[in-house]
């Protein structure tokens, strides 16, 4: 009931739904929306004003957040960032709160020697970690809304795809905060830039530098690297899917992103199982996913790694499907984004 209403509430975000009981709910999810932007402008003004302390860790602090609920593709970054602070000898620590077991996970396999820390309070996390090991910086992961926190540089994903919903805050959309708080961000990453057309990306760079025209504005993208089994982690080159049609099922911010990805690989999408995001798949939803792919011509079953990694047993022993290892790539900026980074990790600000 949980993710269908979920799956609901994010067809009224996007607009998506004309009925007459949609029509009826619009108007109380907007006074929604101004409650919920009245409350959180006066929580930001409580930390601005010295009401509610902040605190500063003995090292500097990199942010990664965005502005939207869901599907910017900030974990990638946080594993490109992390990655490269250890290409300069330098030791991140990684700051979640824990909300999403899938992130996690995906941290702890792409990043076997690299800390990551879990808890809701990320100071007193990043303060116990540091009794014990050397931290150089830490990555705080959704960390734009996070004002307990003092850091040192600020980057904001945006999804190329869905960058503001439709323009309104939650509940009645997707923002968390109005599309002129961008301003802050000392650095803004337009995520999947490769995935739409060439005068919509255009339109959408113009309109965020007149948001935040003191902002860095960087475009990247996921780079597919290759399929997995996921029950024998056998991989499978990317080539071997060329022509092959394909079922799909995800649950993540955007899943359009996913399969625009897997058609550019040549592979074909036929049937696409799309859940909110985060969803907790349940055994009944794979053994659906599993029946409409064998009653249709798919020749596999693929989905991403964060999906695999959310219920990765169930997933193995119903499904045993092929799954899309990525990495983040800048495409446009990425020295102006590294020496930005280098001079907050290597303690030069």
């Amino acid at each position: 009931m949980g993710n269908t209403l979920k799956d609901y509430f994010r067809l009224l975000s996007e607009d998506k739904d004309d009925s007459a009981a949609a029509q009826a709910i619009y108007p109380m999810l907007d006074y929604a929306s101004r409650v919920y932007g009245k409350a959180s402008r006066m929580y930001k003004e409580f930390y601005e004003k010295k009401k509610l302390k902040t605190e500063r860790l003995p090292f500097p602090v990199i942010s990664v957040g965005n502005i939207t609920w869901g599907g910017s593709g900030k974990t990638p970054l946080v594993e490109y960032i992390a990655r490269r602070v250890c290409e300069m000898n330098k030791n991140p620590l990684i700051l979640s709160r824990g909300y999403s077991h899938d992130e996690i996970e995906q941290y702890k396999e792409h990043l076997p020697n690299i800390l990551v820390g879990i808890g809701k309070d990320r100071a007193k996390t990043a303060r116990e970690i540091a009794q014990k090991s050397r931290i150089d910086a830490a990555i705080l992961d959704d960390g734009f809304q996070h004002w307990k926190l003092e850091r040192d540089l600020e980057i904001v994903m945006i999804n190329a795809l869905n960058p503001f919903g439709n323009g309104k805050l939650i509940p009645r959309g997707s923002l968390r905060e109005p599309v002129e708080a961008m301003a802050r961000a000392h650095i803004i990453v337009l995520n999947h830039s490769n995935l739409i057309k060439p005068d919509m990306l255009r339109g959408m760079k113009k309109k965020i530098t007149d948001l935040a025209p003191a902002a860095l504005l960087v475009e990247s993208y996921l780079e597919p690297l290759f399929f997995f089994r996921a029950k024998k982690r056998q991989r499978v080159p990317l080539e071997k899917l060329a022509d092959k049609k394909v079922t799909t099922f995800s649950a993540v911010g955007v899943p359009r992103s996913f399969q625009l990805m897997l058609s550019n690989m040549k592979v074909k999408p036929i049937r696409n199982f799309e859940f909110s995001d985060h969803h907790m798949f349940s055994r009944g939803d794979l053994r659906e996913i599993k029946t409409m792919r064998e009653s249709s011509s798919s020749d596999e079953i693929v989905t991403t790694e964060k999906d695999f990694y959310r219920t990765p047993k169930d997933i193995m022993e119903v499904l045993d499907p092929l799954v899309l290892a990525t990495r983040m790539r800048i495409s446009t900026g990425e020295k102006a984004f590294m020496d930005k980074v280098a001079r907050v990790a290597g303690g030069n600000k």
